[in-house]
């Protein structure tokens, strides 16, 4: 949205057609959520409007009009309803079925495995939803718990897919750094991880995943490491926990074939899981695995997720390190090269990875070796407050533990007497008590340097808001990084940008800080940090952004 945009209030707006804006619900990577009204019947709807960030990309609103009537033919129980997709002026914007349930990741985290007749059945009106989108061939691309609601219905619960229209609008080469790899690695095909491009069998794939994953409560595929998570992919050796039953164990170890081509067709899955339904009725649940590691919510999915079941969906992982959530990972892969041998080729990645020395994981980078001063500039927020870093602190990676008390030094007390029984003490300065740093690492592989480039943007919270952020390369290339502080729910740039240019990685420098910068923004609002880079290397140039966790100030 422009800044015009931003600077006004949105509640109460019309956009589109026949839609106003009532308030925000939530805040993903792609934009930010509304719950809105029909003005026409009063009937509530979800409003996806895109971030700013995006709407300086001159193709997405041809292919975001292009792609309006296919989405609108997605007519299924089982699928989250697209009503419209609307572009006025410069916004975008799209119209969703509000559901008032929570997402199946909240179900799960709430009874941890569920029956095998009752995980059969869910994932059979998954596979239903999704034959229909392969039918009118739309792929969803990235399909996981966090991407499907539930609503109870005569008594049981039912799904609905949602998000088929984001990461099919977005899947556009501008969109994404040239062959990059993006996407949530716990349940990507192996195919996925080298840039080919979606197929139904990709979606399949990760339904696959997420039948092992109601039945066991968790993925078949554990590891904080992307390229042993690349390694286990391609290997495709699940294991089977005691008590999942023969046929849906068969059934399971086909969706998660390493070889796309093995793999069935969602129209055959929906037969053979209703019939697993029927037939395995009574079977009871596993119990919870002694440490579930479920992958962490998805903050975009808030669009139909009510606050209370977010934060149940959310809670802190026990055993996780306290500084680094999770990254919510943008949802489009562009095509790349053709996945041919996925061993081999996964071997070869995660080579690279090694060789260059970049360690990258799900959860956390490797610590910084180097840092920049970022260049100061005027915030556009009324209550910006700069944070000059000591050096310190400048050279610190965010995923060491944070200086805790303010960077001033304190004096020694100075008595002043006035009166021969009265006695006054010069205060010491005031003491900023800050948390941790919450950072939200990120992992993209450029496929035609053989780069991984790991983002990561963070915030600290005291007196001020603290932000910077990271990025990880291998040596030779150089980086310019913009961090900004935005609020989470309209878009607007609240603080900065910081900005560090001519970033140098070398063997002893492999990862690069810009910041810290800090604000005061408004209190009681929602914010996020949100980093532009852009890496060069070998006459190649890599562009992409990367958001932070949102949080409450």
């Amino acid at each position: 949205m422009q800044d015009s945009t931003d600077s006004e209030p949105l509640a109460g707006r019309s956009v589109g057609s026949s839609y106003r804006l009532v308030k925000p619900i939530g805040q993903g990577a792609t934009g930010t959520v509304w719950e809105g009204v029909e003005s026409a019947t009063g009937e509530p709807v979800a409003v996806k409007l895109l971030h700013e960030s995006l709407l300086r990309q001159p193709r997405l609103v041809t292919r975001f009009v292009q792609e309006r009537t296919i989405l609108l033919m997605l007519r299924h129980r089982n699928v989250v309803r697209v009503r419209d997709l609307f572009s006025v002026g410069e916004t975008l914007g799209l119209v969703m079925d509000l559901v008032a349930g929570g997402s199946l990741r909240g179900h799960l985290e709430r009874v941890r495995t569920v029956p095998p007749a009752e995980a059969a059945r869910l994932a059979a009106q998954v596979a239903d939803a999704l034959a229909e989108a392969h039918e009118l061939g739309i792929i969803h691309r990235d399909l996981k718990p966090d991407n499907i609601l539930v609503l109870q219905r005569d008594g049981r619960l039912d799904t609905r897919l949602t998000d088929f229209g984001i990461a099919r609008i977005l899947n556009v080469p501008s969109m994404t750094t040239p062959n990059a790899v993006v996407g949530t690695p716990h349940y990507m095909a192996p195919e996925a991880f080298h840039g080919a491009t979606p197929s139904p069998a990709t979606d399949v794939y990760a339904l696959g995943v997420l039948l092992y994953e109601l039945v066991s409560g968790q993925p078949p595929y554990l590891s904080d490491s992307v390229p042993e998570l690349m390694r286990m992919h391609a290997e495709g050796r699940p294991e089977r926990r005691d008590g999942i039953p023969d046929e849906l164990w068969k059934l399971i170890r086909s969706c998660l074939s390493a070889k796309s081509r093995q793999r069935p067709a969602a129209p055959s899955l929906v037969r053979e899981l209703r019939m697993l339904a029927r037939k395995l009725d009574g079977v009871p649940a596993l119990p919870p695995p002694e440490a579930p590691r479920l992958p962490p919510a998805d903050p975009d999915d808030m669009a139909v997720d009510p606050p209370e079941l977010r934060r149940a969906v959310q809670p802190p992982r026990p055993g996780r390190h306290a500084v680094a959530p999770p990254a919510r990972r943008p949802r489009n892969a562009a095509p790349g090269h053709r996945w041919i041998r996925s061993s081999a080729t996964a071997a070869i990645l995660a080579g690279v990875l090694l060789a260059t020395g970049v360690t990258t994981s799900v959860r956390r980078l490797a610590p910084d070796q180097g840092a920049a001063r970022p260049t100061p500039t005027a915030a556009p927020s009324s209550h910006p407050v700069p944070a000059a870093a000591p050096a310190s602190a400048r050279h610190a990676a965010p995923s060491k533990k944070p200086r805790s008390k303010a960077a001033s030094p304190t004096r020694k007390p100075i008595r002043v007497r006035t009166k021969p029984a009265v006695e006054t003490r010069k205060p010491h300065p005031e003491r900023d008590v800050r948390g941790p740093w919450q950072c939200a690492p990120g992992l993209m592989i450029d496929l035609a340097t053989r780069s991984p480039l790991a983002p990561r943007p963070c915030h600290s919270l005291g007196r001020t808001v603290q932000f910077q952020a990271s990025l990880t390369a291998p040596a030779g290339g150089r980086a310019r990084i913009e961090v900004t502080l935005r609020d989470a729910d309209t878009g607007r740039t609240v603080a900065g940008p910081a900005t560090c240019d001519g970033l140098a990685f070398t063997q002893g420098s492999m990862t690069r800080e810009c910041g810290p910068a800090g604000a005061a923004p408004r209190r009681g609002r929602n914010y996020t940090v949100v980093m532009a880079f852009r890496y060069e290397r070998d006459g190649r140039t890599a562009t992409s952004t990367a958001r932070g966790r949102v949080f409450q100030w």
